[in-house]
C-alpha cells in the first residue's frame, strides 16, 4: 500500500496514484463539508488554488475541490471517481458555477444516490443530508439513479441528479413565464433607527401620538410565520417636512444619515442624501404577497400570505405587489415547491427562496381565464381553512406533523388544478414532475 498524508486539494493526485497504461483506477471519498461562509483562511486558499479558473469559485462549497480535481484526474483513462457530499453540491447556484465546468464532452455522471440522511456507527452522527455522485468518462454503458434504495437505469443524470438533459439553471432578472415581476423587500440600511418593537411602538404612541401617521407594520419572515409584530418609520417625500417637525423622528433620521455617511459602502453614502427613506420604498396599492426567504425543509408547502397596503415587507424577503389571486395558488403549489427544492439554494438545511433563481426560472404555461378562475377559487378555500385556525401561527399550521386535514386537503385540490395546467395526465412522482419541468424549462429558454 502507498499511504500519503497531506492536503488533497494541493497534492498532485497523479503523483500519489500514477495513471499507468492498463490500470483500472477508482477514487472514492467522503471529503469535508464546508459552505463558502464557513471556510477558514487556509480552506479559502485551497479553493483559490484549485478552482481559480472557474468564475465565481468563491461561492462554492469546499467539497467542490474534490469533484473538480477528480473529474480532471480521470479524463481519458480507465478510471472512475465517486464522493459522498452534502446535497448542496447538487442544488442552487453551485450548479451553474461548478457543474457546467465538469459535465462536458468528456465527463458524465455514472451513478447517483439522491438526498438521504447521513447515518453511521459513530456516537454522534452528523446532522446532514447527503448525496453520492459517481463520475466517469463519456460512455454508452448504462447509468443508474438510486431513488429510495431502488435502482433505476436512466438515459442521463444531470447535475440536479434527475433523469434529464444537462441543464444549468442560472439566475435571471425577469420571469421566463408570463407571470408578474417579483421584488425584493425594502432594505432599511438604518442601523436599527427606523425599527420599533411592539412594546417600543406602544410607548411611542403614549408619548408621541403625532408620530402615528408615520408608523407602518414591518413584516419579515419571522413576524409573518410566528405572528409577532414589528413596526417602522415610513416617511415619504411629500410628508417629510411634517415628519421632521417631530423631534423624535428628526433625531432618528439624523442618526440614519450619520450611519450611512460613515459607511465604507458608496451606495450607502449616496443614500445619506435621503436619510428619511429605506433604500427602496415599495408598497402595495391594495395588497401584496410576502414570500419568506427561508423555509423549513420539513414543510410540504412554502407558507406565503396576503398583506394589506399598510404593511411594509422588509428584505431579504420577496414580495409581489397587487398580483392576480391565481399567482398565490401557483406559488403555494407542490410543483413549485419541488422546483424550489431542486434549483434553489439552502441556508443550513432549510430552503432559501430567491426570485432570480426560483421564481424567474420557474416554467409555467400560459393558461385561460377559466383556469385562473378555478385556481382563484381554490386559493380562497386555502385562506378560509387558515382562518378556521386563526389562533394558530402559520408556522404551526404548516408543520407537517400538525397540519389540519382541511388545510391539507385544500392544498391537495389546488395541486391538482395547478398540475392540470401542465397536462391532463396526473404525475406519478416528484421525480416525474421535475423531469417535466426541466424539459419545459429547456424548451422555454431555447425559444
Amino acid at each position: 500500500g502507498n499511504i500519503v498524508h497531506g492536503n488533497a486539494t494541493r497534492l498532485d493526485w497523479e503523483e500519489v496514484c500514477p495513471k499507468n497504461v492498463g490500470d483500472e483506477i477508482y477514487v472514492l471519498g467522503n471529503p469535508p463539508y464546508l459552505g463558502f461562509k464557513m471556510q477558514n483562511k487556509e480552506q479559502k486558499e485551497d479553493i483559490q488554488i484549485t478552482l481559480n479558473k472557474i468564475n465565481n469559485y468563491k461561492k462554492l462549497d469546499y467539497i467542490a475541490c474534490w469533484f473538480y480535481k477528480g473529474s480532471e484526474y480521470i479524463k481519458k483513462v480507465n478510471a472512475k471517481v465517486a464522493f459522498v457530499s452534502t446535497n448542496s453540491i447538487s442544488q442552487g447556484e453551485q450548479i451553474g458555477i461548478l457543474w457546467s465546468q465538469i459535465l462536458n464532452e468528456a465527463i458524465e455522471i455514472d451513478f447517483a444516490y439522491q438526498s438521504f440522511k447521513w447515518q453511521n456507527n459513530a456516537k454522534s452522527n452528523a446532522a446532514v443530508i447527503v448525496v453520492i455522485i459517481g463520475l466517469r468518462n463519456i460512455s454508452i454503458k448504462p447509468k443508474y439513479l438510486y431513488l429510495a434504495n431502488i435502482k433505476h437505469e436512466v438515459k442521463n443524470i444531470n447535475a440536479y441528479l434527475v433523469n434529464s438533459n444537462n441543464i444549468f439553471v442560472q439566475k435571471i432578472s425577469k420571469p421566463i413565464s408570463n407571470i408578474p415581476k417579483m421584488q425584493l423587500g425594502n432594505m432599511p440600511k438604518d442601523d436599527g433607527n427606523f425599527i420599533f418593537s411592539d412594546i417600543e411602538k406602544k410607548e411611542l404612541f403614549n408619548t408621541n401620538i403625532e408620530c402615528k401617521p408615520f408608523i407602518r407594520k414591518l413584516m419579515g419572515a419571522y413576524e409573518f410565520l410566528n405572528g409577532s409584530q414589528r413596526w417602522c418609520l415610513w416617511i415619504k417625500d411629500n410628508n417629510i417636512n411634517q415628519a421632521l417637525e417631530i423631534p423624535l423622528i428628526r433625531d432618528r433620521v439624523m442618526k440614519v444619515k450619520e450611519f450611512r455617511l460613515a459607511s465604507t459602502d458608496k451606495s450607502a453614502n449616496e443614500m445619506a442624501k435621503t436619510p428619511h427613506k429605506f433604500r427602496e420604498q415599495h408598497e402595495a396599492k391594495e395588497i401584496s404577497i410576502i414570500i419568506p426567504t427561508v423555509t423549513s425543509e420539513r414543510r410540504e408547502y412554502i407558507p406565503m400570505g396576503y398583506l394589506d397596503k399598510e404593511s411594509i415587507v422588509v428584505a431579504p424577503n420577496n414580495v409581489l405587489y397587487d398580483p392576480e389571486p391565481y399567482i398565490f395558488g401557483l406559488l403555494s403549489s407542490r410543483i413549485h415547491v419541488i422546483w424550489v427544492k431542486a434549483v434553489g439554494g439552502k441556508l443550513k438545511s432549510d430552503y432559501r427562496y430567491s426570485s432570480v433563481l426560483c421564481y424567474n426560472t420557474f416554467p409555467f404555461p400560459n393558461i385561460s381565464q377559466k383556469q385562473k378562475d378555478k385556481i382563484t377559487e381554490l386559493v380562497f378555500a386555502i385562506l378560509d381553512e387558515r382562518e378556521k385556525h386563526s389562533q394558530k401561527t402559520l408556522a404551526q399550521l404548516y408543520d407537517p406533523d400538525k397540519m389540519p386535514e382541511g388545510l391539507r386537503k385544500a392544498h391537495h385540490n389546488l395541486d391538482i388544478a395547478i398540475e392540470q395546467c401542465y397536462r391532463p395526465k396526473p404525475f406519478e412522482s416528484d421525480e416525474e414532475r421535475l423531469e417535466y419541468l426541466f424539459k419545459m424549462y429547456e424548451e422555454m429558454i431555447s425559444n
